[in-house]
């Protein structure tokens, strides 16, 4: 027992021996080697362009980037600080249908121009000649979902106008609506559909084509959604359809609802009945569906399968197909 314990103890001797040595080389090395000062990186003149950014603020301007990062131009503020515009949305106050997204700094538009706002108004920057094109009071793309070259404008009368951009600013419609908007329907580039604007007049409403025609008779109540035949109109909570003449049809009474899925109407009726119907050929599409849910757009989605050529119809986790 007394020799196990001897052995021990010379093991125990012998790490000693090593590892002191090697602990006090350490320790010396630790505090005589001179610590290399963290360098600062080296950075331009201009603030570099944050991932998703289409522009950086920095001591009173504004620095404008293409896709590829690369710097376009600056504004300089007049009243420090300034902003990219941010795109109004005057939609919710009305019933129409429309494309609800997070609010967002309009981007800069065909790398050539930029809405800026300053000084309590907001500006169209021409980014290449370094000027102000126009001035307006607000102005609306809903948040980048618009074809880059199209811009709604609000004046300071307050009138809505249509703008065209290209070498030059083209008006298309005239400042002399109260609104102009566009229902939620968007096109083969996840862009929404600009052929087509609802605008208010007064307390009319009407349909305004791409060239700022009207194409539609002025109607009295709120148009919530339209298709290239008929016209969803909202008065007093009760859905009205008509045709582009003004003219009421399918049932004089009035919906609960109306939606469109291209040429075909989903309709829930007075005692709450959801069917699709085919206005052109008269018929419906699917049976009566008794809705529980009287928050009808998030109580049922329908979408054209063009694949199959049917209507999907999705109330709730179910899914029901009708040929058309």
């Amino acid at each position: 027992m007394e020799r196990k314990n001897t052995g021990i103890l010379v093991i125990i001797i012998g790490l000693l021996v090593i590892m002191l040595p090697l602990t006090f080389l350490s320790v010396y090395f630790k505090f005589t080697t001179p610590v290399k000062e963290k360098e600062e990186p080296i950075t331009n003149d201009v603030p570099q362009k944050e991932t998703n950014d289409t522009s950086k603020y920095s001591d009173g301007k504004l620095y404008f980037y293409n896709k590829d990062k690369e710097l376009l131009g600056e504004y300089v503020c007049q009243k420090d600080p300034c902003s990219y515009a941010i795109s109004e949305n005057d939609d919710k106050l009305y019933a129409l249908d429309y494309l609800e997204t997070e609010q967002t700094d309009i981007n800069v538009l065909l790398d050539k121009y930029a809405l800026i706002y300053d000084n309590e108004q907001t500006l169209l920057w021409d980014i290449a000649k370094n000027e102000v094109v126009n001035t307006y009071k607000s102005v609306k793309n809903y948040n980048n979902m618009m074809s880059p070259e199209i811009v709604l404008v609000k004046n300071t009368e307050d009138k809505w106008g249509i703008v065209k951009l290209g070498e030059q600013v083209e008006t298309i419609s005239d400042f002399t609506y109260d609104f102009i908007g566009l229902i939620d329907n968007l096109d083969s580039n996840n862009l929404l559909k600009t052929n087509n604007y609802i605008v208010k007049n007064g307390n009319l409403w009407g349909i305004i084509d791409g060239e700022g025609d009207l194409i539609s008779n002025y109607l009295a109540g709120e148009i919530t959604n339209y298709n290239d035949i008929l016209i969803s109109l909202k008065n007093e909570n009760v859905y009205y359809l008509y045709d582009y003449n003004g003219k009421r049809v399918v049932d004089e009474n009035g919906f609960n609802y109306l939606s469109f899925t291209d040429k075909y109407i989903n309709i829930v009726d007075k005692n709450n009945n959801l069917y699709i119907y085919d206005y052109i050929n008269d018929k419906k599409i699917s049976p009566n569906i008794k809705l529980d849910n009287n928050d009808y757009k998030k109580a049922f989605k329908s979408q054209l399968n063009y694949g199959t050529n049917k209507i999907d119809l999705i109330i709730g986790d179910k899914t029901y197909n009708y040929d058309l």
